[in-house]
């Protein structure tokens, strides 16, 4: 029977591609749908909510297409984990490659900065609308600023808190090598190694840990405040307004609560397993890649929601659809006149 230390874990890089791929897919075609919707199709003016609309999609289809084109990988293993890639896109050097494993944990930080925002604009959108002139034309671009801040402040921190060091790759080149056949020497990463030989906290790798932390403590206690207050003094503020715009904001704030849940489970809980299951030193070794390739599947379950549940957006999807299939049709059409017209000549001679 194999044990813990002679089981390849090679299958499970594959699982992640497949996931990775998945993710790839159906955020592209699903964003791009939502996008479509929100400029072309959906009458109702969302005011600068609209920006949100479209911005938020774009981001997450950089982010799908950094997952595929590096097809970055997790291993985490006992009291570290290792954040690699072995892939070199246009052939670019190692370095380069460290580079594009940043920006794409920076994006990563850059989406869930971005879902604080939005709750801050749908809580003034019902509190304190005059704070909403903060999102109107050009000032928009500041809620861009504060999202790349974070997604900034994230990349560097992993940068320079988590390169890999001759400690931490003589920490899991044997391992590996073992379980993954690939040797640490080939291939872009970024490592982390919670305690040294003697059990002293390196404070170098455990500050990139810190800094993470304090960027997700800030975006989830913007989002949990936000969602606290507008469930408990929402009902008594939409009486102020129309009917037409108490229901708009009710079907924003259901799309608001699935946003809570839906990235609690995909984008925060696998990444909070993933940088603070070192610091229990416990004696495994697992394949958590595959966790972190599920992020990407975020943007296309948003897309989703929002399709869903903002009644215009199902509306103008239903008539977008329809409209799509009567146009399949009237062009087969002719094809199958065309096809049973010599039997109809034949019956009428």
């Amino acid at each position: 029977m194999a044990t813990n230390e002679t089981v390849s874990h090679t299958k499970y890089v594959t699982y992640a591609q497949h996931v990775a791929q998945l993710g790839f897919i159906s955020t592209t075609f699903t964003c791009l749908i939502l996008i479509y919707l929100t400029v072309f199709e959906v009458k109702r003016n969302f005011g600068s909510y609209k920006y949100f609309l479209v911005s938020f999609p774009v981001f997450g289809m950089v982010f799908a297409t950094s997952e595929v084109v590096l097809y970055l990988n997790v291993f985490s293993h006992n009291a570290g984990y290792l954040y690699y890639s072995t892939s070199h896109p246009f052939n670019l050097g190692t370095f380069w490659v460290d580079w594009l494993l940043v920006f794409y944990a920076g994006v990563y930080a850059l989406t869930i900065s971005m879902i604080a925002i939005q709750f801050v604009y749908r809580y003034w959108a019902i509190f304190s609308d005059k704070k909403l002139s903060l999102f109107k034309g050009w000032k928009f671009l500041f809620s861009l600023f504060y999202s790349l801040f974070f997604g900034l402040l994230w990349s560097i921190g992993m940068f320079y808190f988590c390169k890999i060091d001759e400690y931490s790759r003589s920490y899991f080149a044997k391992d590996l090598l073992l379980k993954y056949k690939i040797d640490i020497s080939e291939i872009a990463g970024m490592a982390l190694v919670a305690y040294n030989a003697d059990g002293s906290i390196r404070w170098r790798n455990s500050s990139c840990t810190l800094n993470m932390t304090l960027i997700m403590l800030i975006q989830y206690s913007i989002i949990i405040y936000c969602a606290v207050r507008m469930y408990h003094d929402m009902e008594s503020k939409l009486q102020l307004l129309s009917a037409s715009l108490r229901n708009l904001h009710k079907q924003f704030f259901k799309t608001l609560i699935l946003q809570i849940v839906t990235p609690t489970i995909i984008l925060f809980s696998p990444v909070m397993l993933i940088i603070y299951l070192p610091f229990f030193d416990l004696e495994v070794s697992l394949p958590t890649g595959i966790f972190l390739c599920a992020l990407t599947t975020y943007p296309a379950l948003d897309a989703c929601i929002v399709t869903y549940v903002v009644q215009d957006y199902r509306n103008a999807a239903k008539h977008m659809l329809i409209r799509e299939l009567d146009r399949v049709r009237s062009w087969l059409a002719p094809s199958r006149e065309a096809h049973d017209a010599p039997t109809q000549t034949g019956i009428t001679d």
